[in-house]
Formats: C-alpha cells, sequence, structure tokens
C-alpha cells in the first residue's frame, strides 16, 4: 500500500510538472502575439509618423549624422534645414507649411512665385514631393512627427509649456519618445518598449493623477507591483522608471500631469503606418 501511495504521489507530481511545462510553453507562445498587440495599442500620429519618415528616407538629410546639416549649394541658405536645429522659421512658419513640403516639396507660395521656383531649381538637392505616394492620414501622421520635432504649434500651447519643459529638464522625452509620443525599445519587458503618453498603453498603468505622482515620486505603481506577471518583467526589462521624489515637488508633477492630460486629449485616431 506504501509503495503504491508513493507511485501516486510521483505521478501526481509528473502531472503537475507537465501542466507546468505546458503553461510556460503556452505563455511563450502567447508573447509574441501579447507584444503585437500592445504595440499596435501604442501607435499614436508622431509615433507613426517617426515610423514613416524612417521608411521613406527623411532622417537622412534631415537628421544627419553628428548633426552637420548637409551642404546644399545653390539653396536659400546653402544647406539642408536640420530637425530640431531651432531654424524651421527661415523655412516655415506653420503646420500648413510642414504639409506642404511634404505634399509637394516646397509651399505652394514658393513654386508660384517665379524667384524662388528659380531658387528650386538650381539647387543640388531638393525636397522630394510625396503627395501621390502618400495617403492623406500618412501625410498627416508625417506633419505630425515633424512639427513636434520642429516645436510648431505645440499641442496645449503656453497653458502646458511648463509641463513639456520640466518633460525635457528632466529627461522624461529621452525613454518616452519626443512629446511622450512613445515606442522607444526596452528590452526584457513585457511589450518590448517604452510606453509613451499619448498611446493606448498609457491608461493601463496609469489610472489617475495619484498614480501618476506614485511613478513620478517612487518610479513605480504599488497597485501594478502586486501583479506577478508585471513583477516577472520589472524584474527583467533593462530601462526602469527612475524615482523623482528628490528632484520634483507636488505642483512641478501637477504640471507634468497637465501636459500630459492635454497631448491625451489632443491624439486622434487616424490609418495604420
Amino acid at each position: 500500500m506504501k509503495s503504491k501511495g508513493l507511485r501516486a504521489r510521483a505521478t501526481r507530481g509528473r502531472r503537475l510538472l507537465l501542466a507546468a511545462a505546458a503553461a510556460g510553453l503556452l505563455a511563450l507562445a502567447a508573447l509574441p502575439a501579447a507584444r503585437w498587440i500592445l504595440w499596435r495599442r501604442e501607435l499614436n500620429p508622431v509615433l507613426r509618423g517617426s515610423l514613416l519618415a524612417g521608411r521613406q528616407g527623411c532622417p537622412a538629410c534631415h537628421l544627419p549624422y553628428r548633426a552637420v546639416e548637409i551642404s546644399n549649394p545653390g539653396s536659400r541658405w546653402g544647406s539642408v534645414p536640420r530637425f530640431q536645429a531651432g531654424n524651421f522659421m527661415m523655412y516655415g512658419e506653420s503646420r500648413r507649411d510642414i504639409e506642404e513640403f511634404i505634399r509637394f516639396g516646397a509651399p505652394r507660395s514658393w513654386l508660384d512665385a517665379p524667384e524662388t521656383l528659380e531658387r528650386l531649381e538650381s539647387q543640388r538637392l531638393r525636397m522630394p514631393a510625396y503627395g501621390s505616394s502618400l495617403s492623406d492620414d500618412q501625410v498627416a501622421d508625417l506633419v505630425a512627427w515633424a512639427s513636434v520635432m520642429e516645436g510648431i504649434e505645440p499641442v496645449g500651447g503656453e497653458a502646458v509649456a511648463a509641463g513639456r519643459q520640466l518633460a525635457r529638464e528632466h529627461g522624461c522625452l529621452s525613454c518616452h519618445g519626443i512629446e511622450g509620443s512613445g515606442g522607444l525599445p526596452n528590452p526584457g519587458s513585457l511589450g518590448g518598449f517604452v510606453p509613451g503618453f499619448v498611446g493606448g498603453n498609457f491608461a493601463d498603468l496609469v489610472r489617475d493623477e495619484d498614480e501618476f505622482r506614485e511613478w513620478i515620486l517612487d518610479g513605480t505603481s504599488s497597485r501594478l507591483e502586486r501583479n506577478p506577471v508585471v513583477r516577472f518583467f520589472w524584474r527583467r526589462q533593462k530601462v526602469a522608471m527612475p524615482a523623482y521624489r528628490d528632484d520634483l515637488d507636488g505642483q512641478q508633477i501637477g504640471e507634468l500631469w497637465r501636459w500630459v492630460q492635454a497631448l491625451r486629449a489632443a491624439e486622434r485616431p487616424t490609418s495604420e503606418p
């Protein structure tokens, strides 16, 4: 009887091990699908625009190696304008100007004026016109990306400028993406990327302003820490949220929260990239 009991326990043990192994295999098999879903939820106009810009070759000219502008003899300023250099004002003033650069290769006012058209035709490098090869939604995504790169008509305007400046000063955008657009790689994390402020994943991580403050102050969420799956991936991710308890006060965190809310309120869905 004793040997039968031992065999029964051994059999149950093997079954439990097999069940655990099967559950582990299922989890591994489901991980790519989970990451795909999280990535699709993360997409937003600025992130889609950034990805599309890379595929269309925009950074090759507008984000050159070592930030040295590319020489362009014959052009108005002798070089190709570099994003984030603060010189877009010499070429345009609004999102409409950016859209016309993308659609037509230059603002319509330039193309309609003989003197500026002559200069465009004489310069060595000329902005391509993408109007015939991109959809309206794709153009809108590129405009969203280029606009935040150049600080043109920022979301929320002066009302949330303090929060935006704090995010820049404390390195938030280095991980969470320009204007909180997200998508930067984070090996070992559940989604494989650092979530931004405007995608669909933010609401799962931050339910309200109190939890947002907890993230900023302590670099974590006590609610999510109780989830074993979350803890598993948090221990393995390479990029972790820092704690700013010694760097930011309550008023500053409130300004960051208002900026994030302005970003989220302005987000609107468009087509896939």
